[in-house]
């Protein structure tokens, strides 16, 4: 199994790049503008010989009840809901023949009450619960673009 994003569409910013203090690679990043909304595409791949089921996704970090400036708002074609969770949570029901693949998108918005320094760039590695006869296990996308901190972000007086 196999989990990876491409370059983000986005309306109202623009997708830029940033180096990564650990590895000192280029990421790409979004930043954080005013009303900016993004749609980022998983592809999902199963490498096995068994069918597999995806089921819940989890985005850290992201849902309605976190603090920073972005918030996930779809999961698939699933609005995500509950009010007050930190980490925004789907249900998604979707069997993977052996070598097939399956495109998930996330939708990504400003959150208005959000807090993210101007400068500050974070980082969230989403899971995607997948299950076959013999286990359960996340798998963990962990090539999700950053996202930066800009001056409409900011709660910095």
């Amino acid at each position: 199994m196999s989990a990876s994003t491409g370059i983000p569409h986005c309306e109202g910013t623009e997708v830029t790049t940033v180096t990564d203090p650990e590895s000192n690679l280029e990421e790409a990043a979004i930043p954080m503008t005013d009303k900016f909304v993004c749609t980022l595409t998983i592809k999902v791949m199963n490498h096995g010989h068994r069918e597999v089921t995806l089921h819940q996704v989890t985005v850290p970090v992201s849902g309605p009840g976190a603090g920073s400036s972005f918030q996930v708002t779809h999961i698939g074609d699933v609005a995500v809901l509950g009010n007050d969770e930190v980490d925004a949570v789907s249900e998604i029901s979707s069997s993977l023949e052996p070598g097939a693949e399956e495109l998930l998108d996330l939708r990504v918005a400003f959150r208005e009450s959000g807090c993210t320094s101007e400068g500050a760039s974070q980082w969230v590695a989403p899971t995607i619960e997948v299950n076959d006869l013999l286990a359960s296990h996340d798998l963990t996308i962990a090539d999700l673009p950053r996202f930066l901190g800009t001056a409409a972000s900011s709660c910095d007086t």
